[in-house]
């Protein structure tokens, strides 16, 4: 399975270059990246934020956990599956991984 390319931003990466996508979910967002190039498994990084939910709380947003997910996260997310053991050129299952905040911890299935 690939992302669809209509709703991808392009990022470069330790020389290489990859695509990505973020999609809401309740109660957290995922992350979804793969190699521009070559398809092979893709890495998705689930964080958890209630942004999403922000439009039903307005204009009471403050208890509100509002991660979003910027170039800058997707960058060090991808670094970290790299050093993990993610190689994105090879097909396979998905990556998948949780974000705590400050490290990616891969999700047993």
């Amino acid at each position: 399975m690939t992302i669809n390319k209509k709703s991808t931003r392009r990022i470069s990466v330790r020389n290489d270059n990859y695509i990505w996508t973020v999609s809401p979910g309740s109660g957290y967002i995922v992350m979804i990246a793969e190699h521009e190039i070559i398809r092979g498994m893709h890495l998705e990084v689930y964080v958890i934020s209630d942004i999403d939910s922000a439009w039903v709380n307005f204009p009471n947003t403050e208890h509100l956990n509002m991660k979003i997910i910027r170039p800058r996260d997707v960058e060090y997310f991808i670094c970290q599956a790299l050093d993990q053991g993610w190689t994105p050129q090879v097909k396979g299952t998905p990556v998948v991984f949780d974000f705590d905040g400050m490290i990616l911890k891969r999700r047993l299935r």
